[in-house]
């Protein structure tokens, strides 16, 4: 055998290097599959934006989810005061999606894949922050902030506009 298969037969695959604990921790950590869960959701909320429609709200989202993420791993990196009262005022609301999804609004859709996205995310910062390995790293900034930008997110797909 070669020194190159000997390499490669003995790298693990399992686990994965995480910046916020600065270690080796295992591929299906929270920590991943938030990273990849915010990740999904910036995509989704850049094609949101390739539609061309209220492009303004779509680039605050977008400025938004990148802040927040950025806050997990440093604190310092918090959203503006005009982000904040806007995600302040999103509370959480039932609203019907079949109408808007039956006349095969793109922008929408994408933005309500956004918005499960960022739920998902807020999900797995939640069990990180019941974490030993995580729980001192996870503020309570970010768990709620991640929770109203998914709200203000779906909101916007929906084209329920806060006042």
């Amino acid at each position: 055998m070669d020194k190159s298969a000997e390499d490669q037969k003995n790298e693990s695959f399992t686990t994965r290097y995480c910046e916020l604990i600065d270690e080796e921790i295992s591929a299906d950590s929270e920590y991943f599959k938030f990273e990849n869960q915010v990740r999904l959701a910036l995509a989704s909320i850049g094609l949101a934006a390739s539609t061309g429609t209220r492009i303004t709200p779509i680039r605050e989202i977008l400025d938004m989810a990148d802040k927040l993420y950025t806050n997990v791993n440093d604190t310092d990196s918090v959203l503006s005061d005009e982000y904040r009262k806007k995600l302040n005022h999103a509370d959480d609301v039932w609203l019907d999606l079949k109408e808007k999804m039956s006349a095969g609004d793109v922008r929408a859709s994408h933005l309500l894949a956004a918005s499960t996205h960022l739920f998902l995310a807020h999900a797995s910062l939640v069990s990180m922050s019941q974490s030993k390995e995580f729980g001192s790293h996870i503020t309570g900034y970010s768990l709620k902030y991640f929770q109203k930008l998914a709200v203000f997110t779906y909101r916007e797909a929906i084209g329920h506009l806060m006042l």
